[in-house]
């Protein structure tokens, strides 16, 4: 089959079969499907903020250590996945919690982490644009395994979190001035 422009009105169209038509059961089914993912990212998130609300009532007692704006990469289903935009960190003693500042994708997307320091790991991961600093939970199933960071702040992040009673594994970040001035 061959395709023409036709243009009745100024305006060219592609004149020709387009294809076969969705049926209403096809888009049911792949509505159906998106509705189930969403779901299970929602319901994901929910479980794991039950869990960790505890700890979220010892943080609101504490006062704000530290705060910076992060990058992040969270194990969903075990693959580390990018999440969109910057989140927070905030360092409460002896705790910390990277969080999305807007609180829907807080709940919808469960971008709501929270860890006790004493329970969990940094250790450093290369990257292309930047390293990561990977925080996980001594025990596999206590804490999501997440991956921040931030150009150039990489040893400020390590430092707030090892104050806060993370382990160290491996060697910290190298440590970069903003800006190196010599004395």
């Amino acid at each position: 089959m061959t395709a023409a422009v036709v243009s009745g009105n100024g305006l060219g169209v592609l004149a020709g079969n387009p294809g076969p038509s969705s049926s209403p059961a096809a888009l049911a089914f792949w509505l159906s499907l998106l509705a189930l993912v969403f779901v299970v990212v929602a319901l994901v998130g929910w479980i794991r903020r039950r869990r960790e609300a505890p700890l979220r009532k010892e943080m609101r007692a504490q006062p704000v250590t530290r705060q910076y704006l992060v990058d992040v990469k969270a194990s969903f289903f075990g693959a580390m996945t990018s999440q969109r935009g910057s989140l927070n960190l905030d360092v409460h003693g002896d705790s910390f919690r990277v969080y999305h500042h807007f609180p829907p994708a807080r709940f919808l997307f469960g971008q709501d982490y929270s860890y006790r320091g004493q329970d969990t790991t940094v250790e450093m991961i290369p990257g292309l644009a930047h390293d990561w600093i990977e925080i996980s939970g001594q025990s596999s199933s206590s804490a999501t395994r997440l991956w921040i960071g931030r150009r150039k702040i990489n040893r400020q992040l390590w430092d707030a979190l090892v104050s806060a009673g993370a382990h160290p594994v491996g060697v910290p970040p190298l440590l970069t001035c903003n800006p190196c001035k010599s004395a």
